[in-house]
């Protein structure tokens, strides 16, 4: 395993014609879809990085900022954004293009944190090195939320705790609160 790699070598770039088998009940792309090419690109992203066998650890927020419809072309960009010891946090950005017109759409972005195996075990990932600033920007900004999902974890884990010790009363007072 090499020590290092540069950020600005990790893109992986794929195309999927938007087939009607893709289609949901209002006639465009169906979501799941989506996010189902986007965690196989989260996975030949992170596993050419590492050189190991990866799986998803978690989705942060995904927003379908516009519909993507039948007959257009879906090109998804990965790139490694952040690494730590055996975790890659991956950047993907996806476009929706009419191919008659030309005109490209951007759809959605999301980040996806895949953990690199070995024999099913966590396994060191290489250094990234950031040498572009967008790199470094993305770098920074994969570690803030990072450490933003490990204090909503914290803060989550606490909220049901204060919840579950609450009886039926308390409970309803609560609902009664608004």
């Amino acid at each position: 395993m090499p020590e290092f790699k540069y950020a600005d070598e990790t893109e992986v770039r794929v195309s999927q014609l938007m087939t009607p088998e893709y289609t949901n009940f209002f006639g465009n792309v169906h979501g799941g879809d989506v996010l189902k090419m986007v965690d196989n690109l989260a996975y030949v992203c992170c596993a050419r990085y590492s050189g190991t066998v990866c799986v998803t650890a978690s989705f942060d927020r995904v927003d379908f900022l516009q519909p993507i419809h039948v007959g257009e072309l879906l090109n998804l960009v990965a790139r490694i954004g952040y690494v730590g010891r055996s975790s890659m946090e991956v950047e993907i950005d996806i476009f929706a293009e009419d191919l008659p017109t030309g005109k490209i759409r951007h759809t959605n972005s999301c980040h996806v944190t895949m953990v690199s195996l070995v024999d099913g075990k966590p396994a060191p990932v290489p250094k990234l090195v950031c040498r572009k600033r967008e790199d470094k920007a993305r770098f920074i900004q994969a570690k803030m939320r990072r450490e933003m999902g490990f204090k909503y974890g914290h803060d989550r884990d606490l909220f049901l705790k204060q919840f579950s010790e609450m009886d039926d009363e308390e409970l309803d007072r609560k609902i009664a609160e608004g």
